[in-house]
């Protein structure tokens, strides 16, 4: 995932600001769990009180930032950045940045347990759970088993397949001892192509 978050602040200084002579942001940001972010962004730099003055005065501000995302992600993969960065001087004494941060890592999915299988490293046994819910929390769940109804109980083991090149859908079928219509159940078989994923249904015996 990657998401760009865009805001301005507005700096009062304490005196009149002529001209700024040099500027720098700096991030001091972090992930506090799976949504949130927050920390300081660090803006330091000189300023002359007039455009005609010799004597450069320092400033340093922090402006702090909280950040809560829609999706959890990883923390090992995330990152965080400064990718632009524009200010304006306004009223005299004020100083309004434009900051737009990059946020990038990879989110969070929902899996149920995974097993590789012994006679195929390439594919996955999945184990559905039973599970007692009604239809509201049943429209709730978003995994690649949504568009399993009653009509499949009779399945209780899933394989999660990834095609590898120069395979076809006849092969598989054969591999599985299963049927096109069976497939089409769980699958759209209208655009399979290296690195698809198809869900086999494994009957209990």
């Amino acid at each position: 995932m990657q998401k760009k978050v865009a805001f301005d602040k507005k700096i009062e200084f304490p005196t009149m600001i002529g001209e700024i002579s040099a500027i720098s942001l700096d991030q001091e940001l972090e992930f506090i769990d799976e949504t949130s972010i927050t920390g300081n962004l660090l803006l330091t730099g000189k300023y002359k009180i007039t455009e005609a003055s010799r004597v450069e005065e320092d400033f340093s501000y922090k402006i702090p930032v909280e950040i809560a995302l829609t999706k959890e992600l990883k923390l090992e993969t995330t990152n965080i950045e400064i990718i632009d960065f524009s200010y304006d001087i306004v009223n005299d004494n004020s100083l309004n940045c434009s900051i737009e941060l990059l946020i990038e890592g990879e989110e969070q999915e929902e899996l149920l347990e995974v097993r590789e299988c012994d006679d195929d490293p390439e594919s996955k046994e999945i184990e559905i759970p039973s599970i007692e819910n009604n239809e509201e929390d049943r429209e709730e769940t978003n995994t690649i088993f949504t568009n399993l109804t009653e009509e499949n109980e009779t399945y209780g083991t899933f394989i999660v397949y990834m095609m590898h090149q120069d395979e076809t859908i006849n092969m598989i079928l054969e591999k599985y001892h299963t049927t096109v219509e069976e497939l089409e159940k769980y699958n759209d078989l209208k655009d399979l192509k290296i690195g698809t994923k198809l869900i086999i249904p494994v009957i209990n015996e």
